[in-house]
């Protein structure tokens, strides 16, 4: 490393850009760790002999755990440097992933939960930080539009991959996964990542301002909520689709795995749309597409919940009921929502980016804890609770669009 230090002090250069693919895989393996054993939620709560509600807040606590991590892990990379940081956040993600598959209550379940989401939000926070320092204009808005595909594909696979895990062994295997994935991402970024930080113009700065100085940007305000709702819909739905699916329409756990595919579809044709209409739109223009399809998407979801047309006595027609709607939520979210707000959210604030990203973070992430708490908090063994949830959430963020967002010089 000191030979790169060289190079970029040799060359007045703020950064070294990673490999691209690394970036893709550090962005994704977060959402993957998130939703690879939500299909076995139901078997979880049989073996550890407890509630489906505890069971699926061992999601929410993971974003707990996350939240804190983005906070540390961009505080810290300031002083210490992405590389060194990154390598320690991911340490604690396998320790957690171990502890996840030792666990034999759920009360250990939980805080091994919370050990694994505060090692992955380095994967997060500091991926986006690289992102912001190393990429201008529309090259960053393109590559937050390709990373907003990997984290979505990330979290339609984790189904996939672990509903066949769990049908072929058992919940824990989902966690084996998770370890040899953490080992083999520390192998890989020892290898390929390069610092990217310039440590000797690292300054110390003021928690307490920094936070002021993002509370008093509206537009900041309005990304916090925004990046939140999405992703609180997506992983809400992860939490609640297994007792659906698999619980209601009575699918396998490896059926219900498949359906993660049109989800990852809806992320792939959102993100090639913005790509290209990034060029002729202006970012806080595609945010309003965004938040329109999710209104729109969300309303359907909850007229075909109240059709009665959904059941185990038509299998195909109830699947394509749920997730027609939920491909438009995620198109509008991950396509158009998520990467124009994280490409833009911090433009003004880039001589404190550690720390404004690790704040920024940690306010979405715990805004998406709570989310996924009052998906658990309201599930009660029917279809409803879910699309009314969403509703809500998209008509908040629809809102939220006209009152922080709309007016924002681009």
């Amino acid at each position: 490393m000191a030979i790169l230090d060289e190079i970029r002090m040799k060359n007045n250069l703020s950064f070294l850009s990673p490999p691209v693919w690394l970036l893709f895989v550090l962005a994704g393996f977060p959402q993957l760790s998130e939703t690879v054993y939500s299909p076995a939620l139901p078997n979880i709560a049989h073996n550890l002999a407890t509630s489906n509600q505890l069971v699926q807040w061992t999601l929410s606590i993971y974003l707990l755990g996350f939240a804190l991590g983005v906070f540390l892990w961009g505080r810290i990379s300031d002083q210490l440097g992405r590389r060194p940081t990154m390598l320690i956040g991911i340490s604690i993600y396998i320790l957690g992933s171990l502890a996840c598959l030792m666990a034999d209550n759920i009360v250990w379940l939980l805080l091994a939960r919370l050990m694994q989401g505060l090692g992955a939000g380095a994967g997060s926070v500091l991926t986006q930080t690289i992102a912001r320092e190393s990429l201008q204009g529309e090259q960053r808005h393109r590559f937050f539009s390709m990373a907003g595909f990997a984290m979505a594909l990330s979290i339609a696979l984790g189904p996939f991959i672990g509903g066949y895990l769990t049908q072929w062994f058992d919940w824990r295997a989902n966690f084996s996964f998770l370890l040899l994935l953490g080992i083999s991402i520390f192998i890989l970024v020892s290898m390929c990542l390069p610092e990217t930080h310039n440590k000797s113009s690292a300054q110390k700065v003021s928690l307490t301002e920094v936070f002021k100085v993002l509370l008093k940007d509206k537009y900041v305000v309005g990304c916090i909520w925004l990046v939140a709702a999405v992703n609180g819909v997506l992983f809400s739905y992860y939490a609640e689709a297994p007792f659906i699916f698999i619980q209601i329409i009575h699918l396998t756990s490896s059926q219900y795995g498949w359906l993660g595919s049109t989800i990852a579809l809806a992320a792939l044709l959102g993100s090639m749309a913005s790509k290209r209409l990034v060029k002729y739109f202006l970012p806080s223009q595609l945010i309003a597409f965004g938040a329109i399809i999710m209104l729109i998407s969300s309303t359907l979801l909850v007229m075909t919940s109240l059709s009665n047309l959904i059941s185990s006595h038509d299998k195909i027609l109830s699947v394509i009921l749920i997730l027609g709607p939920m491909m438009g939520l995620v198109l509008g979210g991950f396509g158009f929502v998520i990467p124009m707000t994280l490409s833009t959210a911090l433009q003004k604030h880039q001589n404190v980016l550690g720390t404004a990203g690790a704040l920024f973070g940690l306010s979405y992430y715990i805004i998406m804890a709570l989310l996924t708490w009052i998906m658990g908090l309201i599930h009660n063994g029917t279809l409803l609770p879910m699309p009314i949830f969403f509703l809500v959430i998209s008509a908040i963020s629809y809102l939220v669009y006209f009152g922080l967002i709309r007016d924002k010089p681009n």
